[in-house]
């Protein structure tokens, strides 16, 4: 994120607006919202690394802006497994308004912008049922509930798939123009349930077979970086 960006968004940081007059709003909700359907604040903007949310925290609801925040569930041995991924457009959170709390930690993978989205607590009147039914929608198309593109495939199609699949949902070309995978090798095995290794050989076995180009974390399809 540029630093006029980063200014920007410091400035419109903890004021609540109506998504209707935000001009990404078809970004974040796939059409024109009516008028006092859906507030939200900005929240100060995630250098990357900053939590958003913890597992076991209080229930509050967010939409990514811009970059990409991973998430993480902490395992009985005190590990924690990547169990997703969330993209400008994407909601953080809804989980927790169903169970009392946050079931994941929410983590910047890159530095990332989020507004938080005001939720009436559930059981207080029809007046809220638009804002309701819309989540319940929008949640029912996140990602993860289809199934995974990659699962049952062979560790380098796991990994070639993993990469489509994110440039689709950052709406990234990643042909004309590279872009930097905002995870890391071990947290995309993690995620795909491969070791780092099997990802590095992977993303080298795919830069071979000229699908892509990789250099770092900064990845062009099709092409050289």
């Amino acid at each position: 994120m540029h630093t006029s960006e980063r200014t920007r968004l410091r400035g419109v940081a903890n004021t609540e607006t109506d998504c209707a007059s935000c001009p990404a709003s078809r970004r974040c909700w796939g059409e024109a919202l009516p008028n006092e359907t859906v507030h939200a604040r900005r929240e100060p903007p995630l250098e990357r690394g900053a939590r958003l949310i913890e597992q076991g925290g209080a229930p509050a609801l967010f939409i990514v802006a811009t970059g990409c925040l991973v998430l993480r569930v902490g395992l009985p041995d005190g590990s924690q497994r990547v169990v997703g991924l969330r993209l400008p457009g994407e909601l953080v959170g809804l989980e927790s308004y169903a169970r009392g709390e946050q079931t994941y930690t929410a983590q910047a993978a890159s530095p990332s912008a989020v507004c938080r989205l005001r939720v009436p607590a559930l059981g207080t009147g029809a007046a809220h049922g638009a804002l309701l039914e819309r989540l319940l929608l929008k949640s029912a198309a996140q990602p993860e509930r289809a199934a995974a593109p990659w699962a049952g495939l062979p560790a380098v199609e796991r990994v070639a798939a993993f990469i489509e699949n994110y440039t689709q949902r950052a709406q990234l070309s990643g042909r004309e123009d590279p872009f930097k995978l905002p995870l890391t090798r071990a947290d995309i095995g993690s995620y795909l349930g491969l070791a780092p290794e099997t990802v590095v050989r992977a993303l080298g076995h795919l830069s071979q077979a000229q699908r892509l180009a990789v250099r770092g974390r900064t990845v062009r399809l099709g092409g050289a970086v």
